[in-house]
C-alpha cells in the first residue's frame, strides 16, 4: 500500500506584496526604458540631420530655408591688404597674450609643486 501525504501550501508572509512591488517596478523600468530607447531614435534622427552634406541636400523645405538665410545675409566683401593687415596684427597680438598666459600656467605650476612637494 502507498501512503501519500498532501502537503498544505501555506503562502510565505510578505510574498505577495514583494511580487506586486517587484512587478509595478517590472513595469515602471519597461516604460522607462522605452522611454530612453524614443530619445535615442529621436537624437539620432537629429544628428544624422546635423551630419547631413550640404551640398547633396534635396530637401525642399531646407532649400527654401537656406534661400532665405541668404537673403538676410550680408553680401561679402573682398578683404583688402589693410584688413588682413589688420587681421595679422590681431593674431600676432593673441599670440603674445597666450605665450604670457602660458608663462603664467608654468608660473604657478612651480608654485604649487613648491607648496605641494
Amino acid at each position: 500500500m502507498k501512503t501519500q501525504f498532501l502537503i498544505l501550501h501555506s503562502p510565505i508572509a510578505g510574498a505577495a506584496e514583494q511580487i506586486a512591488s517587484l512587478r509595478q517596478r517590472h513595469t515602471r523600468l519597461i516604460s522607462s526604458i522605452e522611454h530612453y530607447e524614443e530619445r535615442v531614435a529621436e537624437q539620432t534622427a537629429q544628428l544624422k540631420r546635423m551630419n547631413r552634406p550640404r551640398d547633396f541636400d534635396d530637401d525642399d523645405d531646407d532649400e527654401e530655408e537656406q534661400a532665405a538665410a541668404a537673403q538676410d545675409m550680408p553680401e561679402e566683401v573682398p578683404m583688402t591688404l589693410e584688413d588682413m593687415r589688420r587681421e595679422e596684427e590681431e593674431i600676432r597680438e593673441l599670440e603674445r597674450k597666450k605665450q604670457s598666459l602660458e608663462q603664467r600656467v608654468k608660473g604657478l605650476g612651480k608654485d604649487i609643486t613648491g607648496v605641494l612637494g
